[in-house]
């Protein structure tokens, strides 16, 4: 009796309805991928910063990081930090590409955290993974920046697991690595 109720109470909830015409409706506009507008603006000035992920170019010249949901770069030698992604969905762990044109990162922009792409010119940004079930960890680009491999895991205290996934394109798959100091030569436990 309580199950049912609630089935048809989360039905009747304006939360659940889809009206024709509305968004995500039939004949209505696209729902956005993050339907949240900023209704204010805050400002700071940061010298240090605690808890970021960090990556330098393989040029050596630039970093990458992370703070607060954005992702800067700045010359190695210091200087002013230059925003690369701002904005209301919190991007980050950010890793150079092995050519140094792109970066990879984990951003909820989908509504969920996903792994994305994106060129340090802005021209292009790519979503790598779909969906909004699992949490996505580390990303590092294989030596050939063809694949990314990042840790996937899911529910509440996820056991992560890598995975590789095509940088353009594809549901990757789990990489499965074997502890070879548990077998002996022949292959026996």
């Amino acid at each position: 009796m309580t199950r049912s109720l609630l089935l048809a109470t989360l039905l009747v909830s304006p939360a659940f309805a889809q009206a024709p015409g509305g968004p995500g409706g039939p004949g209505g506009p696209p729902q956005k991928p993050l339907p949240l507008e900023a209704k204010r603006k805050g400002e700071f000035t940061a010298t240090k910063g605690t808890w970021m992920s960090l990556d330098v170019s393989p040029d050596g010249q630039t970093i990458v990081f992370d703070m607060l949901g954005d992702i800067y770069t700045m010359p190695i030698g210091g200087g002013k930090a230059t925003p690369l992604i701002t904005g209301l969905s919190f991007d980050a762990q950010p890793r150079f590409s092995p050519d140094g044109k792109k970066i990879a990162f984990v951003s909820d922009r989908s509504g969920g955290d996903n792994l994305f792409t994106m060129t340090l010119d802005k021209s292009d940004t790519t979503q790598v993974t779909q969906g909004n079930a699992f949490q996505y960890v580390s990303p590092a680009w294989s030596p050939d920046g063809k694949y990314i491999v990042v840790s996937r895991g899911s529910g509440t205290f996820p056991t992560a697991k890598l995975h590789l996934y095509p940088v353009d394109g594809g549901s990757g798959f789990p990489l499965i690595l074997i502890d070879l100091h548990y077998f002996d030569l022949t292959g026996s436990f």
